[in-house]
């Protein structure tokens, strides 16, 4: 695959899955403009990728302002001139049971996960109308938008939600040469697995490591997912390669979920 003279936009991109898919798209020749409210790691992550020869562009932005997403692409459009490709990676969890599930949790949760990636998907597709190329939209959902998930809630609506506006703006977005599709990651070993490990341990006085020895005890492969898996696939529904692939919410889980 080779994305030269492309542009990507991935949001969440600081570290993690959204760091990985930069680097995957970056190694492939696209110029990226990396979106977090992480503003050391964001910056660091835009150096390391200038040693592929590529623009790298950091952006800090709270995506949970919505109404500076606006701004956000116009600043974009300005530094690179166009927009091919926008990954929307950005997320966060809270882990509650379903009883204790409190207001804030549900809107920040709720305003980041799928609000804040709506209005980035409305905002790059009307670029891209208007630019009159086409492009890509991936978001990354989750397999747990696909299941029960008792102790994390909002987090499952949230995925949930991602795949429903990625099938209606593949829908509304498909006369426009505009592909918009869902990546949906089982286990992947990353700080937000760190973070629910030890919310299991504080909160359930579970064993440090219980919870994701049973994850992986779920998993037909027996091994978590990795971070290149992960934004190879997305690497993959970005190139034309994919040209016919649009409104698909597909897993990459190593078998977690089979359907």
């Amino acid at each position: 695959m080779n994305f030269q003279g492309k542009t990507a936009v991935i949001t969440g991109s600081a570290k993690g899955i959204g760091k990985a898919i930069a680097e995957k798209l970056a190694t492939q020749g696209a110029n990226v403009a990396l979106v977090d409210n992480d503003e050391g790691n964001c910056r660091n992550t835009a150096s390391q990728l200038k040693e592929y020869d590529v623009k790298a562009v950091p952006y800090t932005q709270d995506l949970l302002k919505i109404h500076e997403i606006k701004m956000l692409y116009s600043s974009i459009l300005n530094d690179f001139g166009s927009l091919d490709i926008v990954v929307n990676a950005a997320g966060i969890i809270r882990v509650d049971k379903f009883l204790e599930v409190s207001l804030e949790d549900w809107d920040i949760v709720m305003n980041l996960n799928a609000k804040s990636l709506f209005f980035s998907m409305q905002e790059a597709a009307k670029h891209m109308i208007q630019i009159g190329k086409g492009g890509r939209i991936i978001n990354i959902s989750s397999i747990t938008g696909k299941s029960s998930r008792p102790d994390y809630p909002v987090y499952a609506a949230s995925k949930a939600a991602i795949i429903s506006v990625t099938r209606s703006a593949a829908s509304a977005l498909a006369k426009h040469n505009i592909n918009v599709n869902a990546v949906c990651p089982g286990f992947v070993h990353t700080t937000m697995w760190d973070q629910i490990d030890d919310h299991y341990v504080k909160e359930f006085d579970r064993p440090k490591g219980e919870i994701i020895k049973k994850m992986l005890s779920n998993i037909p492969m027996n091994r978590a997912g990795e971070l290149d898996e992960i934004a190879s696939m997305v690497a993959y529904l970005a190139s034309p390669e994919a040209s016919y692939i649009t409104g698909q919410a597909i897993n990459v889980d190593g078998g977690a979920i089979m359907h």
